[in-house]
């Protein structure tokens, strides 16, 4: 009897052992995206840094700050996270940066940054891409140039997104400056929750037929219109709805209405505007979008998680939407972008605090 119940005892815990040391299939994923602490590099010196080829295994310097459960990921050709839908052969090595989703496949915004570094007239940014999605257009991807607090998209390639794209193909875009001035470059993407949506990224490479073989003197320099500053007010007297020609605006109500400049007319060209919300300090900010109509893969609204543009992002939109989103904190920054054609009649939104 004593016997039979060691015997009992001692599988019980075995199991007990053998189950605590089982990864789960998100955990395994993840040990394929590796983190490292980042170093603190001057600007001019990141130049070096930036060409990744991913064969390291490692992202660095760029790095993955995507917000929700979709994220960044070296994946090797041999050894894909979603073996149903591999990503094409590379042309060269067998290692590229993938989004990769949770076992849900459930959708997300992707966000990959640079390091600041000095960009030099000239410059171009070459990198190698691959997008697919079940409908045309159905994921995103972007590269903007982003000086302080002002963002500017160098390329979209959300046209390239079909059900039928199964090939890399190689992209090139020019750095407008016109002198030495400090950036961040940013990969803005969203992958879907079909099973064919996909994203990689592959061989990023600065390329500047003008560097300089001594150090340049830096200087940082705003090629688009300044925005407003993000020190929140204290004041009580802002409306909550803004006027016609409105560009952005601070917030400090309970509730209120925010749109695009000029709405229901629609927005101009070249526009950065940036709306503050910051509410009572035990609460949060609720925006529900109640009109939303821009220029699809162009003019964008992005929603951050704080007052500004290196908080987390909770939502960056274009075209259709509509959406409720909810900050963790009691501040949020909504910037509304447009480039300089095709303006739409833009979007609406209340928000009120919870």
């Amino acid at each position: 009897m004593n016997k039979n119940f060691l015997q009992l005892l001692f599988a019980v815990v075995s199991i007990s052992v053998c189950l605590a040391g089982r990864v789960p299939v998100t955990s395994r994923k993840a040990e394929g995206h590796h983190v490292k602490a980042r170093v603190s590099v001057d600007p001019l010196s990141s130049r070096s840094l930036l060409d990744n080829d991913f064969e390291s295994g490692f992202e660095e310097p760029w790095y993955d700050s995507s917000p929700s459960t979709v994220h960044w990921v070296v994946e090797d050709f041999y050894t894909p996270f979603e073996v149903s839908y591999a990503a094409p052969k590379p042309s060269a090595g067998t290692k590229y940066l993938r989004a990769v989703r949770n076992d849900q496949l459930v959708s997300g915004l992707l966000i990959l940054r640079t390091l600041t570094f000095t960009a030099l007239p000239g410059d171009e940014i070459a990198f190698n891409f691959w997008i697919r999605s079940k409908y045309t257009g159905g994921n995103t991807l972007e590269l903007v140039m982003a000086i302080g607090e002002t963002e500017q998209t160098l390329v979209s390639l959300t046209s390239y997104s079909t059900s039928v794209n199964l090939e890399w193909r190689p992209m090139i875009a020019p750095i407008p400056v016109s002198e030495p001035v400090d950036l961040t470059l940013i990969f803005y993407a969203f992958c879907g929750s079909n099973a064919e949506d996909a994203i990689a990224l592959d061989d990023i490479v600065l390329l500047s037929p003008n560097a300089p073989t001594t150090e340049p003197t830096t200087t940082t320099t705003q090629t688009t219109t300044t925005p407003l500053s993000l020190s929140p007010t204290t004041a009580t007297s802002t409306p909550t709805t803004p006027p016609v020609e409105v560009c952005g605006g601070n917030y400090n109500d309970p509730s209120g209405i925010i749109s695009s400049p000029n709405y229901p007319q629609p927005y101009g060209f070249d526009e950065y505007c940036q709306y503050i919300i910051q509410v009572e300090e035990d609460k949060r900010v609720v925006l529900d979008f109640l009109y939303f109509n821009t220029e699809g893969g162009a003019d964008y609204v992005t929603v951050y998680d704080g007052l500004t543009t290196t908080s987390p992002v909770l939502l960056r939109a274009s075209g259709f939407h509509s959406d409720i989103i909810t900050t963790t904190t009691n501040k949020c920054l909504v910037v509304h972008s447009s480039d300089s054609q095709n303006s739409f009649t833009g979007w609406q939104a209340t928000y009120t605090s919870s």
